[in-house]
């Protein structure tokens, strides 16, 4: 098996578009980054005198009859954020390698998983397109122990493009930002209202909470891989089934709330990092429950990859 993993790495690092992926990812966190820092500018050190300021005027704005009600709720809002910056004197606009981790590089894990769908999704297909899949199979090797090896490629494929925005966005954040303070408190919104949390734990658990979702979003590209002998066709409708997945999940979400049966589908599911903000997506559905749902249809989606890959007629 380990020498099958080897084998089906080499396979995956001889191809440019590999290393043009890892090279993109890593450009886009300087590019990022640099955009970020010329915008966010120098934090203001008398952030505390305009807080104070912007908290004097809301409290006169939410006593003016003309102000509609919607307006005046988000202005009371807004006005309780600044009040619990002061209360907890933590500068809004602080920034700091950790800020940009938290804020900036977490949002690039979309180009993670659109490469690791891509290169998951041409896996065997390519296999197909090229003409090496009876090659590949006349080996004296069981056909499961070659799929999971190529399964088991991917996956460190996925994860070195991890690693590679990790690193990538901790060294540009660290060259323009400084190494901040990992322990720095900070403010971030969610649903039901602010969560107060640290800067640095906040990061590291929010890349916690996205690697199951780049997990069964892999294996169903995989999956797809093994059904079509089109790598186009498999790698289409992957990129498809990913950019979908995030406005069905919102949709889905709203449909829950009168269907019960809408919880228990899978793509509410796919964002598992909204629970870095909150407990909940939706009445009674947490995080043990999101990731039992998930882990039911991980394991529906490999038996079917294997089973369908055990059975199919390599004849091309």
């Amino acid at each position: 098996m380990v020498s099958l993993i080897k084998n089906e790495l080499m396979k995956t690092f001889t191809k440019k578009a590999s290393w043009i992926y890892i090279i993109i990812i890593a450009l886009a966190a300087i590019v990022i980054g640099v955009i970020f820092h010329n915008f966010s500018g120098e934090p203001d050190k008398n952030w505390r005198k305009d807080l104070e300021s912007q908290i004097a005027q809301a409290e006169k704005d939410l006593q003016n009859e003309e102000i509609p009600a919607t307006e005046k709720k988000f202005i009371k809002e807004q006005m309780e954020i600044n009040q619990n910056y002061l209360d907890e004197n933590v500068n809004p606009n602080a920034v700091s390698n950790w800020h940009f981790m938290n804020s900036v590089v977490t949002g690039l894990t979309v180009l993670v998983t659109l490469f690791t769908v891509i290169v998951s999704s041409a896996s065997v297909s390519a296999e197909f397109a090229d003409g090496t899949i009876k090659q590949l199979l006349i080996r004296p090797h069981q056909r499961w122990s070659i799929l999971l090896s190529k399964y088991i490629s991917l996956l460190i494929y996925s994860l070195i493009l991890v690693v590679t925005l990790i690193a990538a966005g901790y060294i540009t954040g660290l060259v323009l930002f400084g190494a901040g303070d990992y322990s720095a408190k900070i403010f971030e919104l969610a649903i039901d209202g602010q969560k107060e949390t640290i800067v640095g734990a906040q990061f590291f658990l929010k890349v916690l909470y996205y690697l199951p979702s780049l997990l069964v979003i892999m294996t169903i590209s995989f999956m797809l891989s093994t059904l079509f002998k089109s790598q186009a066709l498999a790698v289409g409708i992957g990129i498809f089934v990913l950019f979908v997945s995030s406005a069905l999940g919102s949709l889905i979400v709203v449909l829950a709330k009168k269907f019960t049966w809408a919880k228990f589908l899978i793509f509410p599911h796919l964002d598992l990092t909204v629970y870095a903000l909150q407990d909940k997506i939706l009445e009674n559905v947490t995080l043990p429950m999101s990731l039992g749902i998930l882990g039911v249809y991980y394991i529906i989606f490999i038996v079917l990859t294997f089973v369908f890959f055990q059975k199919r007629d390599i004849s091309i």
